[in-house]
């Protein structure tokens, strides 16, 4: 039983967050050529994830295995995305799931 809670635990703090507006994004835009392909990923995420980028709390993505930053996630992940739209969404969906959140 304990091992069971280990990797539980172990996996919540990993950085993998749920299926949300940004890891849509990020699983979509990455390479992609042209806008009117990132404005279509842009549509099909919202229309799964209705709340958009302001339903996910800032550095929900941050873990063990996560990236260290918006800006380490959006050079690894838009390196090979030559829309520009595409690459805006990317660097979006990076700094809400990996910057971490403002000091109170």
């Amino acid at each position: 039983m304990k091992a069971i809670l280990f990797f539980v635990m172990i996996f919540a703090s990993c950085g993998v967050a749920a299926a949300n507006y940004a890891t849509c994004l990020l699983k979509h835009m990455p390479g992609l050529q042209n806008d009117a392909a990132a404005q279509a990923a842009i549509n099909l995420c919202m229309s799964e994830n209705p709340d958009g980028i302001n339903g996910i709390p800032q550095g929900s993505g941050r873990g063990f295995l996560g990236y260290k930053s918006g800006a380490e996630c959006a050079m690894k992940k838009g390196a090979e995305t030559r829309s520009e739209l595409a690459g805006r969404a990317i660097y979006m969906a990076c700094n809400r799931l990996y910057n971490a959140p403002p000091l109170n």
